[in-house]
């Protein structure tokens, strides 16, 4: 995804969970574990976890918090050698759409849900 398509679509998901009481009350809860996901991270990169990820970097780091502690500029060369992305923020814009579209789909399926049973009473 081309970096305005990336930024377009992000910012288009943001103000969508911005807007709703309900899914900006999800997104503020939002962690590293449902960002980085194993499935997210084997479709859009070289690793398998968040482990996978701290572990091969050898930062010395324990935990993705720490990021921002390494030389941002190495760190953007590592993600940039096991993914497609150029930076780790462009990283993480990727890994938040993913993760948005996956909460917008889960919260339509239980409206038609909702819906389905409420129209057969």
């Amino acid at each position: 995804m081309a970096q305005t398509e990336l930024d377009k679509t992000f910012k288009k998901y943001l103000d969508a969970f911005i807007k709703d009481k309900e899914l900006a009350k999800i997104l503020n809860g939002v962690t590293f574990q449902q960002l980085f996901n194993p499935d997210f991270l084997q479709a859009h990169s070289k690793f398998t976890s968040m482990d996978d990820i701290i572990w091969r970097s050898g930062f010395g780091i324990v935990n993705l918090l720490e990021v921002e502690n390494v030389n941002q500029e190495k760190w953007n060369a590592y993600i940039a050698e096991n993914s497609p992305y150029a930076t780790w923020h462009e990283m993480g814009k990727a890994a938040m759409i993913d993760w948005m579209e996956k909460v917008l789909e889960q919260r339509k399926k239980q409206q038609e849900e909702e819906k389905e049973q409420k129209d057969q009473r």
